[in-house]
């Protein structure tokens, strides 16, 4: 898949890198790491997160999310500071979505990835991106 087909239809689940050493019941494990990158969302960014992150606690999945600012420029980033279980990437070498979307890649420590688009003019539904993790699982076990 490349990162172009990612960047067309999120939200979207991929394997991470330590999917093979993950295991449950590991309280520092993360099963999954959701990037989102963003420029000047606004409070559409913190509603989002925090939909995302309400649904996958609620599901019992060990996650993380990583919000990506990608040039932003309206300060929405700040509006995640007090958030768990949420790290902010914001450097200034990240100027925009592409770069946003490599650099959370790289620091997702989840067994699985997901992404989703915090721009676009459609709200966001954390129950299809849960839904998307539930796939992959179901196709790797096939696939094992």
């Amino acid at each position: 898949m490349t990162v172009a087909h990612l960047i067309a239809v999120p939200p979207v689940v991929i394997a991470g890198s330590d999917r093979a050493e993950w295991q449950y019941g590991d309280p520092t494990a993360v099963e999954f790491s959701i990037v989102i990158p963003f420029h000047n969302p606004g409070a559409a960014l913190r509603s989002t997160v925090e939909r995302i992150s309400d649904a996958l606690y609620a599901q019992g999945i060990l996650f993380e999310v990583l919000a990506v600012s990608g040039g932003t420029k309206d300060g929405s980033e700040r509006t995640l500071d007090d958030l768990s279980r949420t790290q902010v990437i914001a450097r200034g070498d990240i100027q925009d979505r592409g770069a946003a979307l490599q650099a959370g890649f790289e620091a997702a420590r989840g067994a699985w990835i997901g992404f989703v688009d915090v721009d676009a003019d459609s709200e966001v539904d954390p129950y299809e991106l849960i839904e998307c993790l539930h796939r992959a699982r179901e196709e790797a076990s096939v696939l094992a």
